[in-house]
């Protein structure tokens, strides 16, 4: 039986190497293997860190969904061990080039600065830039990759797919750029991790008792748009739902809705109790469970 996930400790030296992208603090560090980690603190009063290591690692990998490594992790910042998560630099040799700059590039009036509400960010525009790669078949494998990011954030409830959260690798290889997908990255706006356990309006705790989690899973605005109308993207599940229905997406959405479908309801719970409890609240692993058991139903029933 599985045990907690581990808790890796991890320090930097000096002053730290920020990243700039994102809302988060974070910083690079040296960490397991002799790799470049990403250190993320989560925003206050927020599960960030444990919503990236059960969506990142523990439910992509086991849907076949293509993603960085994430641990939990434990770093002094500032005279201060703070509670985090890391991820597995990516890049290697290779330059992430965000999808914000891709989408700019093939369309110059695409505003690639517009980070929130940007509804020129739409499923039809993203399918679409992976012609990026001439190959029509390497550029097919990619869509089937994207669409089972956006299947992974159906079942997380991931709501901050914007254009900074993707991306391809490339680099110049005589004279000429080469590359691929990038593995899919930041999850931490998912499993309700910003909601507060109780004393609020849109609390955990009501959502289990009154609501029902399908009321914060189905009202929840992405940032993947299916037209460019409105300031309110679909919820990850709705936009999911268009995909399958659709002539054109759905042959690239079918096999990772089946692999998501496909999971066991154990599976789903261990990803979330293996959380050590000094990190997420026994209520917080409540919602989390029971958010990922309606949507992995609702992933089910669209598949069909």
């Amino acid at each position: 039986m599985e045990g907690e996930y581990p808790i890796v400790p991890v320090a930097h030296r000096g002053r730290p190497q920020r990243e700039p992208l994102g809302s988060k603090e974070k910083f690079w560090v040296p960490g397991p293997g002799g790799h470049k980690w990403l250190f993320k603190l989560p925003k206050k009063s927020t599960g960030g860190h444990w919503a990236e290591k059960i969506a990142y690692y523990e439910v992509a990998r086991r849907s076949g969904i293509h993603a960085a490594k994430v641990e939990l992790a434990e770093c002094e910042v500032e005279g201060r061990v703070e509670k985090g998560s890391i991820s597995r630099s990516f890049t290697m040799e290779y330059e992430l080039y965000h999808g914000n700059q891709i989408l700019a590039g093939m369309d110059p009036d695409y505003a690639s600065d517009k980070k929130y509400k940007q509804n020129q960010h739409t499923v039809e525009r993203i399918m679409d830039s992976m012609k990026i790669f001439p190959d029509v078949q390497f550029a097919n494998a990619a869509r089937n990759r994207l669409a089972g990011y956006l299947v992974l954030d159906a079942l997380i409830g991931n709501v901050d797919r914007h254009h900074e959260n993707w991306g391809i690798l490339r680099k110049m290889v005589n004279g000429e750029w080469k590359g691929r997908l990038a593995p899919t990255f930041d999850h931490a706006s998912a499993l309700g991790r910003e909601l507060r356990d109780s004393g609020s309006k849109k609390s955990r705790e009501r959502f289990l008792n009154e609501l029902g989690v399908g009321h914060y899973a189905e009202r929840a605005p992405g940032a993947v748009f299916i037209t460019e109308s409105g300031s309110r993207g679909p919820s990850p599940l709705e936009l999911i739902g268009w995909c399958m229905a659709s002539s054109t997406y759905q042959a690239f959405f079918r096999g990772a809705c089946r692999r998501v479908a496909g999971l066991s309801a154990s599976v789903i719970s261990r990803a979330v109790t293996r959380v050590p409890s000094g990190w997420m609240t026994q209520t917080s692993k409540e919602f989390a469970i029971g958010l990922l058991r309606y949507n992995h139903g609702r992933i089910k029933r669209i598949t069909g």
